[in-house]
């Protein structure tokens, strides 16, 4: 058996983790491709960006990012944005924090050693300099964890858990992309651009060659049980640890359930058929549902009014929830 605090945490730190690295990969990505382009490309391509991360209602209040090195501060180093990178790195390092009797103490270490090299950046409105070294050590950090994670922890309910947290959160990174991707405003098809987010080109090329097609892409990240990153690999991934999970605690096997079905709308084509008429609005349904799914794993793990808690986990923008997860922020 595992605490429910401690389970939650557990699911937080996995999807922080997947957070972190998935926004230092889009933060690379845009120092390398903005500082070219025309201001008014630059500031669609950070829009899109910011749309990919779930973070539209965070640039509002912020106000529109004007320069590159704006949007790499909001994305990086803004501890008021619960989706920057230092958010993330330190949501992963709190929640940890909490479980340390149940993980390995390199995972503790791992995780406290990235933190701890993070101060300088407090609030820059100006990109830090050696900007791609920092963001090569976000990944390689967060590499490493994940390492630990999987090679180092026993596999019980509290791996399930983080494991769980890292395949919902890339779930709604993935479906997130290929929402931003239709509904770019420029009508910019790029396919190189979505596999180069979800660190799947070399994969992408190995099997298909070297001229990524759009409609190609789109369905590879969708359906490919041996990538990683895939929608539906992610989804077989979290139903086998809510099957475990269910057979201990009768609240997850709701979420279990519509982790099936999200599996089998994707195996028998609904979703591509239903895309082929209507992308973004099939897109953007199939993201509000990986959200109602996080949402009620959340629920699972803490029922509502159960006990009294002067914390909440924050919910991530574009959600409507009130209390659960949709795949959001700060703790």
């Amino acid at each position: 058996m595992i605490l429910a605090r401690h389970a939650e945490s557990l699911l937080w730190a996995g999807r922080y983790l997947e957070r972190a690295e998935n926004t230092s990969r889009c933060l690379s990505y845009a120092a390398n491709s903005i500082t070219h382009l025309r201001p008014g490309e630059a500031t669609a391509e950070g829009e899109m960006l910011v749309r990919t991360l779930g973070l539209q209602d965070e640039l509002e209040a912020v106000g529109p990012l004007e320069s590159q090195p704006q949007l790499i501060a909001f994305l990086l180093s803004d501890t008021d944005n619960p989706g920057s990178v230092v958010s993330a790195v330190t949501a992963v390092r709190e929640n940890l924090r909490t479980v340390r009797d149940r993980i390995p103490i390199e995972l503790w270490e791992e995780a406290n050693g990235l933190y701890l090299r993070f101060p300088f950046l407090g609030h820059a409105d100006a990109a830090p300099s050696g900007l791609h070294e920092v963001l090569l050590m976000v990944r390689r950090a967060c590499l490493a964890i994940s390492g630990i994670l999987n090679e180092g922890m026993r596999r019980d309910e509290g791996h399930a858990f983080a494991v769980l947290g890292r395949m919902l959160e890339r779930s709604i990174f993935t479906v997130g992309l290929l929402e931003a991707s239709h509904a770019d405003s420029r009508g910019v098809m790029d396919a190189t651009r979505m596999l180069r987010l979800t660190s799947s080109l070399q994969a992408y090329h190995r099997q298909h060659g070297n001229a990524p097609d759009f409609d190609s892409v789109v369905r590879y990240l969708l359906h490919a049980k041996d990538l990683p990153r895939s929608v539906l690999s992610c989804l077989d991934r979290a139903e086998e640890r809510l099957t475990g999970l269910a057979s201990t605690a009768a609240a997850l096997d709701r979420p279990r359930r519509k982790a099936a079905l999200l599996r089998a709308r994707l195996e028998l084509g609904e979703v591509e058929e239903a895309m082929s008429a209507a992308p973004v609005p099939t897109l953007q349904d199939f993201l509000a549902q990986f959200m109602e799914l996080a949402s009620d794993v959340h629920t699972g793990i803490v029922p509502p009014l159960a006990m009294a808690t002067v914390r909440s986990q924050y919910i991530r923008p574009g959600d409507g929830g009130d209390g659960g997860d949709g795949g959001g922020g700060a703790r």
